[in-house]
């Protein structure tokens, strides 16, 4: 242990503090005291110095010894720590090297195996974590080294960044974990990752489907072999995408009508009765193909290839049933202004402008040529396919070569299918909400399924109880505040249904009204009494 001064070639001050240089636990620290050195300095031999520079030398030998003995403290407390944590499971503490974070990580055992995607995520933002930390604080080679500061200009870096509420949480939870069992002991855990609050989530929470929507999307899915018996399961079921895509015929019991699936999710065995409508499709399916390992063989594949295809299919029949991507209503903004479709010419104006256009573009000949007969054969009807074996190119630079046109010409030239216009607008499939998260959240997809079955469920007067045991929540709290979402209406008529007369000023129910309505029917006033209660029923 040794106080030192640092020195230029010339013999002059490189720095103009104390240094403390001494080692704990077997790993060397240089520690600037702050405090300044002062008055004449001796030669590198020792001799000479005023009074000045050893009454400096004096005050930051003390302030060495103080940081060497507080540093041994720390360390003994770490060490303790590390004991305290190999008594308790048995295993001797180990250091964690930054470079092999990722791998220590995966190697933290777990209920269940994570995902692939899970996997891939979460080593992005492991990774993002790395690099930061190496590219500023390179010293730093072991995850125990790591202090609370550090950690936390990371966590207000990524803040910066323009990191959504959810994605900082996410990143938080990661760290904690991590450290949580590869380093409780550790300064950075201690003192920030395990206090430290989440910050507050702009929620989008799924609306669920009336029963119109219901009998509006099954007709827009009758005809679909794969989606039709998918969004009938998640629909009777209140199971998540992949759960009903990978179903099982083990897991389904036709002759008790119940379902047992272990969620993938959390892990939790969950019993579910086969509703009619899901027996139906379950039956044809049966007797028709036998069976295999999974009800749905096809879907399996998918999810566990492409799941995006899967959310595309139901996009589809979503938009065919009368949702759209925005609200109609809302006005535009500059974002929405730049997506608005080109405008459309004649076809003989669109082919003389085109021809005007190319013909005085600086470009060579040869492509020039090459431009006129892309047109002219995509114009007369080819596909990009057949105007490539025409032409003699491939057909993403025939798909180029149209996109420039049209960066030109400022019209339409590629024939393009947007989605079908419902004559019934339902709602929208994503939020207008403002923010990152917000903007395109998604308002109504395979999850809505989830909603709309809970929320039916406990409208209905299902207890609580019987529903958490077919979806597999843990807490009432979760299934309130995330999934019983009922319309106004609906909410209305459940509590004047459920609360005494004098709370709702005597109000009747509509079934209340209904029946006494038909007691009092005549032969004179039966026709408008038919017409009240054609009202009431629609109405309940």
């Amino acid at each position: 242990m040794t106080l030192q001064l640092r020195r230029k070639k010339d013999g002059s001050l490189a720095s103009q503090f104390w240094y403390a240089d001494f080692i704990v636990r077997g790993q060397r620290r240089v520690v600037a005291l702050k405090v300044p050195v002062e008055g004449k300095l001796p030669d590198r031999k020792g001799k000479g110095g005023d009074a000045d520079f050893y009454k400096s030398k004096g005050k930051a030998q003390h302030v060495h010894d103080e940081t060497v003995r507080d540093a041994h403290i720390k360390a003994g407390a770490d060490k303790l720590v590390e004991r305290l944590v190999e008594i308790k499971t048995g295993e001797k503490v180990r250091a964690v090297p930054l470079d092999k974070l990722v791998k220590s990580w995966l190697a933290i055992p777990r209920k269940k195996e994570p995902s692939p995607e899970h996997v891939k995520n979460r080593t992005a933002v492991l990774t993002r974590f790395i690099k930061y930390i190496t590219t500023h604080y390179p010293k730093v080679k072991e995850l125990a080294g790591l202090t609370a500061a550090q950690v936390k200009a990371y966590m207000d870096n990524e803040q910066v960044r323009g990191l959504s509420e959810r994605t900082w949480n996410v990143t938080l939870e990661l760290l904690r974990s991590v450290f949580r069992h590869l380093e409780p002991g550790s300064d950075a855990y201690r003192k920030y990752l395990s206090t430290v609050p989440t910050k507050t989530e702009s929620t989008i929470h799924r609306e669920p489907f009336s029963a119109d929507d219901i009998t509006a999307i099954m007709e827009a899915a009758r005809d679909d072999d794969l989606m039709r018996p998918l969004i009938t399961t998640a629909l009777c079921t209140a199971m998540r995408r992949g759960d009903c895509a990978l179903l099982k015929w083990s897991s389904v019991d036709m002759k008790q009508g119940f379902l047992t699936v272990k969620t993938s999710k959390t892990g939790d065995t969950v019993e579910i009765p086969i509703m009619p409508l899901l027996r139906d499709e379950l039956s044809r399916l049966h007797d028709g193909k036998g069976k295999g390992e999974h009800v749905f063989p096809e879907a399996a594949r998918l999810y566990k290839d492409r799941p995006d295809v899967l959310d595309s299919r139901l996009k589809r029949i979503l938009l065919a049933a009368g949702f759209v991507e925005e609200d109609p209503d809302e006005e535009e903004d500059e974002e929405d202004e730049k997506k608005k479709p080109l405008p459309s010419l004649p076809p003989e104006e669109l082919r003389e402008k085109a021809m005007t256009v190319i013909d005085s573009a600086a470009i060579p000949a040869a492509r020039r040529e090459r431009f006129k007969a892309v047109f002219l054969g995509y114009t007369s009807g080819k596909t990009v396919a057949q105007v490539a074996a025409e032409v003699g190119i491939s057909s993403g630079m025939v798909s180029i070569c149209l996109n420039k046109l049209e960066s030109l010409l400022k019209v339409a030239v590629v024939r393009r299918k947007g989605p079908p216009v419902p004559t019934v607008v339902r709602g929208t499939l994503y939020s207008n909400g403002s923010g990152q998260r917000m903007k395109r959240g998604s308002l109504r997809g395979w999850h809505s399924f989830r909603t709309t079955f809970i929320t039916l469920a406990l409208s209905a007067g299902l207890p609580m109880e019987l529903v958490r045991r077919v979806t597999g929540h843990t807490t009432v709290d979760v299934v309130l505040k995330h999934y019983f979402r009922p319309g106004r209406e609906d909410f209305k008529r459940a509590l004047q249904a459920a609360m005494p007369k004098m709370l709702t000023n005597g109000e009747k129910t509509p079934k209340e009204q209904v029946l006494e309505i038909l007691d009092g029917i005549t032969a004179k006033t039966w026709k408008k009494d038919v017409e009240r209660v054609v009202i009431l029923v629609k109405g309940m």
